[in-house]
């Protein structure tokens, strides 16, 4: 359904984007850019009001976003919101509290290097407005979820954050702002014209705002990225479990940026859908039954890192091969493969077992498999399975896990969005 979607909107962008090239062209010499830049925003807010289910009280707005301290945002060319606002007298413009923002999109009709350097630094200075507050059970649900894919442990309690190293309680304080904040679009209609020239765009950014001993420059944080830059047919996505996930290197380096050919609208549609179905507890069915999943280029790496008593973050760039082809692609999800032992305690636990790691059951598995009990485990939370405890209990990291044997082969996967089931009876 999802990808159904995707392209129909596409389509719709398409042909308004030629009834406002047609229409530009006939009174090029005297339409003001301003008028230009409208059209172009009418069209964002179009196709922004056909991706919202009825009946949440969800609406496209333009106007300003205010948060508890009273601060106000830069005028916000779209955003999808709940509720009406506070109406600003003799305007259609509305000022909205952040915690009733659920995305805001900021609209270029041509994204180049001032365009996208401006667009950041809006969004950058959103993210200052960041409003700490207690989370709905379904959006911790998210924040877990996205805590769990990203460093394989279940959430810890915030006043123990503090015992974890430095990249979990960097992640676990970056995810507690995406969750909490609204998903921050940078929408260009062209501009870049390959995703290799986007991705050249947004390094030259970041190179030209590094801080030093003498020099600290605040707003380059993984927080502080857009949660998707597109133009044209090039996107730049977060890779922070919300639904596109990176998981925590074995250095420390996580990859919070990716990059895509995809048609940008389907990766939207996934972000948006995927915060409306965590904060209003809605079903995933309307995700589709497809398999397929976007295949992505891998981008930037980050890694908090710590002088005196300043922490910071160290980005890396992932170059893309020369010769590499960046044609759009999916490829089919599917479970990890277990090893037979991995396998018995797998299907063990999700059966309701308790097994802790001291126990005579824990203890002769790792005897047959003839693997020590670091590996063992390591192997099972590198496959989004297990984690072990403070007490050495043995712990899912799944809501809905399903074991099954195809062709002679051990499997385990989540199974919350039906694909671990659907995919075991396709394999039948």
């Amino acid at each position: 359904m999802i990808n159904s979607v995707a392209d129909i909107l596409l389509k719709l962008k398409e042909e308004e984007e030629k009834k406002v090239s047609e229409f530009s062209e006939k009174y090029e010499s005297t339409l003001h850019t301003t008028i230009i830049g409208d059209m172009y925003e009418g069209i964002a807010k179009s196709l922004l009001e056909k991706t919202i289910f009825k009946g949440l009280d969800l609406k496209v707005a333009s106007g300003q976003i205010t948060n508890k301290d009273g601060d106000l945002s830069h005028e916000v060319d779209c955003m999808i919101v709940v509720g009406d606002g506070d109406p600003i007298p003799n305007t259609d413009k509305h000022i909205y509290h952040i915690s009733d923002v659920i995305a805001v999109v900021e609209v270029k009709k041509n994204l180049y290097k001032d365009d996208l350097f401006d667009s950041y630094f809006k969004m950058a200075k959103l993210s200052r407005m960041f409003d700490p507050r207690e989370m709905s059970k379904t959006e911790f649900e998210l924040f877990r979820d996205a805590f769990r894919s990203t460093v394989g442990l279940d959430v810890p309690k915030h006043e123990d954050i503090s015992k974890y190293d430095l990249e979990v309680q960097m992640i676990y304080h970056t995810l507690l702002v995406e969750t909490l904040m609204p998903l921050r679009i940078v929408f260009g209609f062209y501009g870049y014209s390959s995703m290799n020239s986007l991705r050249q765009g947004f390094v030259k950014l970041l190179d030209e705002h590094i801080s030093t001993k003498d020099n600290k420059i605040m707003g380059f944080s993984p927080s502080s990225f857009p949660n998707q830059i597109f133009t044209r047919n090039s996107s730049l996505v977060k890779a922070n479990g919300m639904p596109y996930f990176s998981p925590l290197e074995e250095t420390g380096f996580w990859e919070v940026y990716i990059s895509s050919t995809h048609n940008p609208l389907l990766h939207f549609l996934e972000l948006l859908w995927t915060k409306l179905s965590y904060k209003y507890g809605i079903s995933s069915d309307f995700f589709g039954d497809d398999l397929m999943i976007e295949g992505f280029f891998k981008y930037i790496k980050a890694k908090p890192i710590k002088e005196s008593d300043s922490i910071g973050w160290e980005f890396r760039y992932v170059e893309l091969p020369k010769d590499l082809d960046t044609s759009p692609y999916f490829k089919e999800w599917e479970p990890y493969e277990l090893t037979q032992h991995e396998f018995l305690l797998v299907d063990g636990l999700c059966n309701g077992e308790s097994i802790n790691t001291e126990s005579a059951f824990f203890k002769d598995l790792l005897k047959k498999a003839g693997i020590d009990e670091d590996s063992f485990i390591k192997e099972l939370n590198n496959k989004q399975l297990v984690f072990k405890n403070e007490e050495n209990n043995l712990v899912l990291l799944t809501d809905e896990c399903i074991t099954g044997l195809k062709s002679g082969k051990y499997y385990a996967g989540e199974n919350k969005d039906g694909k671990m089931l659907q995919w075991l009876i396709k394999k039948t």
